[in-house]
């Protein structure tokens, strides 16, 4: 037995090409995620009970209009920037209150936006006050295929949709976009580690797709266009239709390149470079695939990670030769 034992661990140290499959994702701590929940609902909870003040909420109104901008698909860059320098203008008497009282009120919209949120899930039609408090978030939901079908329909006849991002990632994107708008870069705003953490999950989870992807590879798609059947001929796998889902594919990729730096930048835990290798190698780009393999175990050498990284760098070596050769 221990004689087989010994031999069954050989055999498992020996790398072997494996291809690489899903991305490492980050891990988000459900206790520091509750906490900072748990500070919002306060922070909402004291705004709605004691009230803004003037300043405060003629901010909140700065925000709301430059989202009903946002929201209209017509809206001209000079809109869009006469909305936002108001939102700036209304920003410094806000914060003039004190940065708490500024909180309260993300929190408070926040706790709005979320709502109006399920509303939408639920009748599939986006409020006002959705649109003014996140613009035109129905819109990304629907170009990302961030909506799934979920539950009953309502009773109007309409069809009920599921966000596919949680609460945590929810939130996080709603503080993201309000600091941005305002232009808050400082403590106590921002998000915190684990909220990034849950955001950055769903993210590399579900990268552009749908109409995003497709307009990142409008170029190819035209020249696509070109060897696009007649009609009377096949055309779900037509030459035009698997360069476009190729390129989209490659459109996601890209994405996830990116942001895997962007997470890597914030949190310096997150294994990049074997993410890196997963992502290049399904871009096709082997060589440099084995190079993110290699960066990774000369800096991981032992860890979790370690054996996966050497079956993914053999596989990335073998495919890198096959090409070459």
């Amino acid at each position: 037995m221990a004689v087989f034992i010994a031999g069954s661990a050989a055999i498992l140290a020996v790398p072997r090409a494996v291809e690489p499959a899903e991305l490492p994702l980050p891990l988000a701590d459900a206790r520091a995620i509750a906490r900072v929940r748990d500070a919002d609902i306060a922070r909402a909870r004291e705004a709605e009970q004691l009230g803004l003040d003037a300043e405060v909420r003629a901010l909140g109104s700065a925000i709301r209009a430059f989202g009903i901008v946002d929201a209209d698909a017509d809206h001209t860059e000079a809109e869009l920037l006469a909305a936002r320098k108001r939102v700036i203008e209304a920003a410094g008497p806000a914060l003039a209150q004190g940065d708490d009282a500024v909180l309260r009120l993300r929190a408070y919209q926040m706790s709005s936006f979320v709502r109006e949120v399920r509303r939408f899930e639920a009748t599939g039609e986006a409020s006002d006050e959705l649109r003014e408090l996140g613009g035109d978030f129905p819109g990304l939901l629907r170009r990302n295929a961030w909506l799934t079908a979920g539950g009953a329909g309502p009773r109007d006849g309409g069809e009920a949709r599921r966000v596919a991002m949680d609460g945590a990632a929810l939130g996080a994107l709603f503080k993201k976009r309000w600091d941005a708008i305002v232009g808050l870069r400082r403590a106590p705003f921002g998000v915190a580690l684990d909220e990034e953490r849950a955001l950055y999950r769903f993210l590399l989870s579900h990268p552009l797709s749908g109409r995003s992807a497709q307009e990142l590879a409008a170029p190819a798609a035209e020249t696509a266009a070109r060897l696009e059947p007649q009609a009377g001929e096949p055309g779900p796998r037509s030459p035009a239709a698997a360069l476009r889902a190729a390129e989209a594919q490659r459109a996601e990729e890209h994405y996830r390149l990116k942001k895997i730096d962007e997470l890597a930048a914030l949190d310096p835990a997150y294994p990049r470079h074997l993410a890196r290798g997963i992502a290049l190698y399904r871009l096709g780009k082997f060589v440099q695939s084995a190079d993110a393999f290699r960066s990774h175990l000369d800096q991981h050498p032992d860890g979790a990670h370690t054996l996966r990284a050497q079956n993914f760098l053999r596989a990335a070596l073998e495919r890198a030769s096959e090409e070459r050769f």
